[in-house]
């Protein structure tokens, strides 16, 4: 009878790097939002509604690493200046975690939208579950709209869909379910 070989360790799950920018904060204790100048005290409360995207999304798992519980949370961004080229600054609702951060743009005016007649660039909540959102162009021809409410994305029961750009149009994307 033959020896088995060695048994490799397991294999651990490496946590994929951040997507976007994780704001860091000046660790200032605080107990409530009056507190935080110009941002916002990080309670349970705040933790607990982030509490999905904290367990299920690496760029939210990657913030929560680095914040602690009662301290100011204060805008990574004010304004688009703040951000590398081709980022925004994002609201929170573009984001998995409630801070203020530079998001992927890809444009900045409707000037940047020439491609179709009457391109907008607009901004979007999130690209699919766990990504963030950012500013795509959007044209009449699209499949959907973001911002336009004649112009969603039809809804069937037990799924999420969601506009999101996908090579330069926004479509129609069932959560989960691979980009086209």
């Amino acid at each position: 009878m033959l020896p088995l070989p060695p048994r490799r360790p397991p294999a651990r799950d490496v946590e994929p790097a951040p997507t976007i920018p994780i704001p860091g904060g000046p660790d200032v204790p605080c107990q409530t939002d009056a507190e935080c100048r110009g941002g916002m005290c990080f309670t349970p409360a705040v933790d607990a509604q982030y509490s999905r995207v904290f367990r299920d999304c690496a760029n939210g798992r990657a913030w929560r690493a680095r914040h602690r519980l009662y301290t100011c949370l204060l805008p990574g961004c004010t304004r688009d200046e703040d951000c590398a080229r081709g980022m925004r600054c994002g609201d929170p609702a573009m984001v998995p975690f409630p801070q203020r951060t530079c998001v992927p743009a890809g444009c900045n005016s409707a000037w940047d939208c020439r491609r179709h007649v009457r391109g907008q660039c607009v901004p979007f909540v999130e690209s699919a579950h766990c990504e963030p959102g950012g500013w795509a162009c959007s044209y009449e021809v699209d499949e959907c709209a973001p911002r336009d409410v004649d112009r969603r994305c039809p809804q069937r029961a037990g799924v999420i869909t969601r506009c999101v750009p996908v090579r330069g149009r926004f479509r129609c994307v069932a959560e989960g379910a691979p980009l086209p």
